[in-house]
């Protein structure tokens, strides 16, 4: 066989994370036509968390994450069978340095970042090995016939090849993976005035994008400080404000901030020379997302709330769901976990769970829990499971399975012989942020071995979709094992209710947290009788520890939700996401409490504006509106089948749309009727009087209450 081999380009250079001119040139002018830039699966994500991550800001310097950051495989090989029926010319750009072999052998270097191959007629395996030391390794073939796409494998030459990796976003030649940045566009600000000290502007909502100072006259250096209110951008002494940073500035029309950053209003102060700055604006950044989900009622609050929590997760789904825009930037799995689900009712958006899951779980061996927190690791696993359930992508699981497996492998090493996971030095056990300390965390406590058992669960279902059979009996086996002992081991008759823990010797302590008698509800732990009781007492009970998270309040509300409370729900939807509102949030925050007052509602971690005003974990107000008052929820992968069980919960009206891989379900109800429209699976509504009724693949079905 005869390969013609020909560069396109005439630059000679060494390692390159980037395209020359010419590669460019040739590139702009090729359309995808199906193909996409391919890498190692979970490299693309692993580089651009370290990237993204690496971008916090506090008090003017930036703060490393507290747990182990992996990196790229620096090289890989992609590879494809093929069998063409006649010659064919391919266009070859690598991302990094690549060599060609065909079949096996090596044909050529490619000391450029594009090249063309001839390929004769017939059967022969194309590999392309690609080496890249500062970002990761990727690859884009584009021919008739031949395409970069995810049915190529990729291995770092351990010989154990995956699917490779790819993302609808990469279908450019010219679009180099490693080189990612979200749209932009120009916003003013509402208001701005001169202090006695500098320039403040007001955006007038919570936003996030570059600073551009505008007509700058003079030279000399600022300080930059970031505000989610206007008191925290006015108190740049030291201690006070979080986020801020010195910047150089000159003369200049226009001078654009080389790094995003999150604010409503932000204090421009001279620090030396004679530079001033005369207006400020900026270009908002944001990853275009459509909208696909809705809610709509008689109430206009809790229309505002919806409202508001759809822009709280917009903000904060970026590369990854990150926790809060302002403070942190990072990607933690309980509070992604949350988004995930709050996406599947908003944005449907699945690659931006995929992206997180990946970046997540990083690479092997795994050294400690994701984000070093022990329920964070479990929330991954179910997170995975979901994926599966909401979209239908079984290729995505089979894809991170192996990865599942180690991270299951890791767990089980630190158990208990009786299969209960007790907290390890270097874990962290964290729940919730609680008002008062939790336990101490020694001995079993009940919402992680509830949260182990779901994960469980949830990893069997993927083993089995993996076509790992040994895998998900021994899951199976362990999970049903571990269920049984939960309410044995935790439920206080004398209390009515789960404890929080078990103590070093095994007794029950004495506190009574909500957190396992709510995950004991949507989780199905209880009887009848136990169940009425773990509200009672465990829930709504007058000593029991109380909540102040969005986060927690999550899991709170759902779980009364499941037993058919929504009207009561509802009336803490309109006091406690309402009460934020009242006191001007544009976005929901990562702690509220009622009786805060004055300045203290933006404190947090004894710093005075330590509270992220905009934490995705504050959105819930979607997933609970579409799962409990719509009622859509999936019973088949990807909505192959489902279920609607709408409910009014005191409002006189509501609609809306929930997003699914075949088109939306659309709901209506009154106190009248309820109408359905399907998306083509395989739909049953479920009525308030219990009784159900088919819903029609495609068309309405409405039926009189």
């Amino acid at each position: 066989m005869e390969i013609v081999f020909k560069m396109k380009t005439a630059n000679k250079r060494g390692f390159r994370t980037s395209f020359c001119a010419a590669a460019f040139a040739v590139a702009s002018a090729c359309a995808s036509d199906g193909a996409r830039w391919i890498w190692y699966p979970g490299d693309f994500e692993t580089h651009h968390a370290e990237v993204v991550q690496a971008r916090r800001l506090e008090w003017g310097g930036y703060t490393p994450v507290i747990w182990p950051q992996y990196r790229a495989y620096p090289i890989v090989r992609f590879s494809k069978t093929v069998n063409l029926a006649e010659p064919e010319e391919i266009d070859v750009w690598v991302d990094g340095q690549g060599s060609f072999r065909f079949p096996w052998r090596r044909e050529g270097n490619m000391t450029e970042n594009h090249a063309t191959f001839k390929l004769p007629a017939g059967k022969a395996t194309l590999a392309f090995v690609v080496q890249n030391h500062a970002t990761f390794p990727s690859l884009y073939v584009r021919g008739k016939t031949v395409k970069s796409d995810g049915t190529w494998s990729a291995d770092w030459l351990d010989a154990a090849p995956r699917a490779a990796g790819s993302s609808p976003l990469f279908t450019d030649p010219a679009q180099v993976p490693s080189v990612w940045r979200l749209a932009t566009e120009p916003k003013k600000a509402v208001s701005q005035r001169r202090t006695a000290r500098g320039l403040l502007a007001d955006f007038g909502e919570e936003t996030f994008g570059y600073v551009v100072f505008g007509n700058v006259t003079g030279k000399g250096r600022v300080k930059v400080v970031y505000g989610e209110s206007e008191k925290e951008a006015l108190s740049d002494a030291p201690g006070q404000a979080d986020v801020w940073e010195m910047l150089d500035l000159q003369a200049s029309s226009a001078c654009t901030q080389s790094v995003s950053r999150a604010f409503r209003h932000i204090h421009v102060i001279p620090q030396s020379g004679d530079v001033d700055v005369a207006s400020l604006s900026m270009l908002y950044e944001y990853l275009p997302l459509e909208y696909k989900g809705s809610f709509r009622c008689d109430d206009a609050r809790v229309n505002k709330i919806w409202d508001v929590s759809a822009r709280t997760l917009h903000l904060s789904t970026r590369e990854f769901f990150l926790d809060g825009i302002k403070r942190d930037r990072w990607v933690w799995s309980g509070d992604a976990y949350q988004s995930f689900l709050m996406n599947y009712y908003l944005f449907a958006d699945n690659e931006s769970v995929k992206r997180t899951l990946w970046a997540l779980r990083g690479k092997d061996p795994v050294v400690r829990h994701i984000n070093t927190i022990v329920d964070y690791s479990f929330y991954w696993l179910v997170a995975v499971h979901d994926y599966y359930l909401y979209s239908g992508d079984e290729a995505f699981v089979k894809a991170i399975w192996p990865r599942m497996k180690t991270m299951l492998d890791f767990v089980f090493a630190r158990c208990r012989a009786d299969g209960m996971y007790v907290h390890k030095p270097g874990d962290w056990t964290f729940v919730d942020w609680a008002p008062k300390p939790l336990v101490n965390t020694e001995g079993p406590v009940a919402v992680i071995q509830m949260l182990f058992a779901r994960a469980l669960e949830s990893a069997a279902d993927c083993a089995r979709l993996a076509g790992d059979a040994d895998a998900a009996r021994d899951l199976s086996s362990r999970m049903a094992e571990l269920r049984a002992k939960v309410v044995p081991t935790f439920w206080s008759e004398e209390r009515g209710a789960l404890v929080h823990a078990l103590d070093r010797n095994g007794r029950q302590s004495a506190q009574l947290t909500k957190y396992a008698n709510m995950f004991g509800l949507f989780y199905g732990y209880f009887d009848a009788a136990r169940r009425e009781r773990a509200v009672a007492n465990g829930i709504l009970g007058k000593d029991v520890l109380p909540i102040q998270t969005p986060y927690m309040r999550f899991y709170e509300l759902e779980a009364l939700c499941s037993i058919g409370r929504q009207a009561d729900v509802l009336k803490e939807i309109r006091s406690y996401w309402g009460g934020m509102l009242d006191l001007g949030a544009t976005s929901f925050w990562e702690l509220y409490n009622p009786t805060e007052t004055g300045d203290a509602i933006y404190a947090m971690y004894g710093r005075p504006f330590g509270r992220s005003l905009c934490h995705a974990w504050g959105a819930s107000p979607i997933y609970l509106l579409g799962r409990y008052y719509l009622g859509v929820e999936p019973t088949k992968p990807g909505f192959a089948a489902y279920r609607v069980k709408p409910s009014l919960g005191g409002l006189k009206w509501m609609e809306g749309d929930v997003p699914t891989p075949s088109g939306p379900i659309h709901v209506r109800m009154d106190a009248a009727s309820v109408e359905v429209t399907g998306n083509g699976g395989e739909g049953e509504l479920v009525l308030p009087n219990g009784r159900t009724t088919r819903i029609p693949p495609r068309g309405k079905q409405r039926i009189a209450l």
